[in-house]
């Protein structure tokens, strides 16, 4: 009996002992800003300031948004804690544009990356790879996404509407004329065979025949596992080094196949077709630099770059129409500016570059929902915020909240509310970051703006689309990326 209590006793002095030490350390580490003279958000003993995006209570890029708001108005950045590691939360604009445009070259790096790059589907290419590499990858990529190439790419992505208006229409019976379908599952769909299509250099239908491929992109856009790896991958990439490689897409084998299949075939044959194995083909058969060689698993690896990157567009897409499917006088504009260009200029590159109400729809769309919700930086070298004494050290994740900037009252007028007019005549304020900002904006913006109005300009010029009364669509809470958590299903009518 006396032996059990001393062992209960023992047990719980050792108990007591590591939660004193934890407690000292956890608090030493939590003051880390404090011991700076930087403003900071109170964080959790355990989880900093991410508990809400840990247990999935709100999406992670939201929650980012919600510490944005948090801070006092008028801070230009406020320190925050993702668990023990102090990070630094920019929210003046002339601070953003001195690190991410004139102070670039200690900044080139994203953090998400992380220092161990094993991922190759999500990292290696220019989403994740660190300079030098990335700059030369840069210089390559970006001739394949010029005006001439996305006029090249577009019959392709002509060609792929078609099985997406056929199954829409094929909704509609004689009986029934109005149809209720989740718009976001219907534009996953098409992106998906466009994907295949522009990326992979093969033809699929996911509409009436979906196959392996359908499948993984499917599982790619909603799976747990992924959403979780995103999580990981932009929060807390050294865990990267332990949970080992292909975490973003379980179906690699089978992607790399198809690829290298198009890319054997369109060596031998010498076709030409207009997707982006054409350009990567002659760039596997340039001039190359040891940074960074177009070789091998590398090219499948720059092919993966349009998974995220027309996801986006595609989440841009969706969340458009359902914007116009609330605002029906929108709605009519976006039609009316959609029919004159194509009585204009029928189908073609010209038609879509004139669509300029539909892309103020898009572009405040993306003010209110940026499909990527959080832009990162690290510091390569200690770093002196101008006009202050704060020195940001070596290795500091910086973040700039898109959510958080999108509703800022400082840089807009009634934020909350939807109005395409914000971007009439081509106006594009500061405070607007969607892409990106700085030398690490998004090149393919021009593809995946290209995208978005194919979508939207084919349904919209045939139907009517309104929001379902008893259904409002809200943000996935698992998911890195925007999506809906419960698709957005509007009404369809046939025009």
């Amino acid at each position: 009996m006396l032996d059990n209590l001393v062992l209960i006793i023992v047990i719980f002095m050792v108990i007591a002992l590591f939660w004193m030490l934890f407690w000292v350390y956890a608090r030493f580490k939590l003051s880390y800003w404090k011991r700076r003279g930087v403003e900071f958000l109170t964080p959790n003993l355990f989880f900093g300031n991410l508990k809400n995006a840990v247990f999935f209570r709100s999406p992670p890029s939201w929650h980012i948004g919600d510490l944005h708001k948090m801070a006092p108005p008028d801070a230009p950045f406020v320190g925050f804690y993702i668990f023990h590691k102090p990070c630094l939360l920019l929210r003046d604009l002339d601070i953003i544009k001195q690190i991410m445009i004139k102070d670039f070259d200690n900044f080139t790096d994203r953090y998400f990356a992380g220092s161990h790059q094993r991922d190759s589907m999500g990292m290696k290419n220019l989403f994740g790879i660190k300079n030098p590499a990335w700059k030369y990858v840069r210089s390559k990529i970006r001739p394949t996404l010029t005006r001439s190439k996305l006029k090249n790419m577009l019959p392709l992505m002509m060609e792929i509407t078609e099985p997406m208006m056929k199954y829409i229409n094929d909704q509609l019976t004689n009986q029934e004329t109005v149809k209720v379908l989740d718009a976001q599952d219907i534009y996953y769909k098409y992106t998906t065979d466009l994907i295949a299509s522009i990326a992979l250099g093969t033809k699929i239908d996911s509409f009436y025949h979906p196959n392996e491929f359908t499948n993984a992109v499917y599982r790619s856009f909603h799976g747990l596992k992924r959403m979780i790896t995103l999580v990981i991958v932009f929060f807390i990439p050294e865990l990267l080094r332990v949970l080992g490689t292909r975490m973003f897409f379980n179906s690699y084998d089978y992607v790399k196949k198809i690829f290298w299949t198009a890319m054997e075939n369109r060596e031998k044959t010498g076709r030409k077709r207009g997707d982006f194995i054409d350009s990567l083909i002659q760039i596997k058969n340039g001039e190359q630099n040891p940074v960074y060689k177009f070789e091998g698993d590398n090219l499948v690896y720059q092919a993966a770059t349009f998974f995220s990157g027309l996801e986006s567009s595609s989440t841009c897409a969706a969340f458009t129409l359902m914007e116009l499917a609330k605002h029906p006088e929108y709605q009519q504009l976006a039609r009316e500016d959609i029919n004159r260009a194509i009585e204009k200029h029928g189908w073609t590159f010209e038609a879509f570059q004139n669509m300029k109400y539909l892309e103020q729809t898009m572009l405040e769309t993306l003010r209110l929902h940026p499909p990527v919700g959080t832009i990162d930086r690290c510091t390569l070298q200690d770093y002196k915020i101008p006009n202050s004494d704060v020195i940001i050290e070596k290795g500091t994740p910086i973040y700039i909240s898109l959510f958080g900037f999108g509703v800022d009252p400082r840089f807009w007028d009634e934020p909350e509310v939807f109005n395409p007019d914000r971007f009439a005549e081509g106006n594009i304020p500061e405070a607007y970051m969607t892409f990106g900002t700085g030398h690490r904006m998004c090149i393919g913006m021009k593809l995946g703006q290209l995208h978005a109005k194919i979508i939207l300009a084919s349904l919209l010029r045939n139907y009517k689309v309104w929001q379902v009364k008893e259904h409002t669509s809200f943000l996935d809470r698992r998911s890195t990326v925007t999506t809906a958590g419960n698709g957005i299903y509007l009404h369809f009518k046939k025009i």
